[in-house]
């Protein structure tokens, strides 16, 4: 088991953290440790393992034996040393890595693997997910029958405070129709109301949009979760996607070093693969967040209703829509961190083939066409 002794300590992580990368069980334990949900519907059994911090880690070159170079990147399991003061690290484990079910019952005081099982499947499961998306995230785990509290489920509050002004533009139309002549500054109503919007959907201060969109009870949790997941999307993909086809052209214009011809070749139709079947995936996420534009534009005209459908069937799309935004966002994020902007990126042959193998086996998460890969061009 590894110890975190960097001064870039767990509390920079959790003051910073993108929902996507970090998924704080420590400070959602503090938070909602004594309500009736958390404590009823855990994520994981063993209470210890529901108060780590689980992280998407990129393997640094030093890390790659554990997996046998077979992978770029990892789910790490954090083990704060104390809750109170994350600054005095924490000890760590990786899912999958050598007797991680063994090292792991051994963290807990478990004797009996048999006893951490159904958290063995939910680390797994964890672990084959390309980010930490709430909404992806539940889903998924709905899928393996498993339904945890609703607070393991909320975006962060980095991404929260980053999300402001964009989630205040986009309900600005649902503002409007549903406080009608009431108020005199919409556009400073819109900013109160987004964050009450991510923060605390039961807010008195949302009645209004409630009552607008005809939802009650569970109906009104469930609508709720959808709209912020479709914000979430569409605040990701403004936030990055502009960026693809710069990502496209680093991607194609890297070097490659000491690499045999064939090697070359083989190099070059792996990194058109990705590229186009980028594009093609940006394209159906594109395709799915209109679905959601044509909803929630019912509204301008007063018909609510359409769009409160829509919200109550959405869900399923999260499985879609997020697997795509979160491969695309880890091939991004780990090529920025790799390879900084301003020159061009430079390879070893091995480190090539290792990448974008790598990337090509991520990007079989998502199905695309052959027609659909062909017809992109970025």
């Amino acid at each position: 088991m590894s110890k975190i002794n960097e001064r870039r300590n767990l509390a920079l992580i959790r003051e910073s953290a993108s929902t996507t990368r970090v998924l704080d069980l420590a400070f959602i334990h503090d938070r909602f440790g004594h309500d009736k949900e958390y404590r009823e519907k855990p994520l994981f059994k063993s209470e210890r393992l529901n108060s780590t911090i689980i992280m998407k880690h990129a393997l640094r070159a030093s890390e790659r034996h554990i997996f046998n170079g077979l992978k770029l990147t990892a789910t790490k399991v954090v083990f704060p040393l104390a809750r109170a003061d994350l600054s005095l690290g924490g000890e760590s484990l990786f899912v999958g890595e050598r007797d991680f079910a063994r090292r792991l019952a051994a963290k807990l005081r478990v004797e009996d693997r048999l006893q951490i099982q159904d958290d063995l499947e939910v680390l797994q499961l964890l672990d084959e997910l390309p980010s930490f998306d709430p909404f992806l995230m539940r889903e998924r785990l709905r899928q393996i029958g498993k339904e945890p509290a609703r607070c393991y489920f909320e975006v962060s509050a980095a991404d929260t405070h980053r999300m402001q002004d964009f989630v205040s533009r986009e309900i600005a139309a649902l503002v409007e129709l549903a406080f009608a002549d009431r108020i005199a500054a919409p556009r400073e109503l819109s900013a109160r109301l987004a964050d009450k919007l991510m923060t605390d959907e039961n807010s008195a201060a949302l009645e209004p949009l409630r009552a607008t969109l005809k939802l009650g009870g569970d109906e009104y949790r469930e609508g709720v979760f959808a709209w912020k997941g479709f914000l979430y999307y569409k605040w990701m993909v403004a936030e990055w996607g502009e960026r693809l086809p710069q990502l496209a052209r680093s991607i194609l214009g890297a070097r490659v070093v000491n690499a045999p011809r064939e090697d070359l070749a083989r190099l070059a139709e792996s990194r058109q693969r990705v590229v186009k079947i980028m594009g093609s995936t940006m394209r159906r996420v594109n395709a799915a967040l209109g679905q959601y534009d044509e909803a929630f534009q019912a509204l301008s005209v007063g018909k609510p209703s359409a769009f409160r459908t829509f919200l109550l069937s959405a869900p399923q799309m999260f499985l879609e829509i997020g697997e795509a935004v979160g491969i695309i966002k880890h091939i991004d994020s780990f090529w920025r961190f790799r390879f900084p902007a301003g020159r061009t990126p430079l390879l070893e042959a091995n480190d090539a083939l290792e990448i974008f193998d790598d990337f090509e086996a991520t990007l079989s998460g998502v199905t695309a066409s052959e027609q659909e890969v062909q017809a992109v061009a970025l």
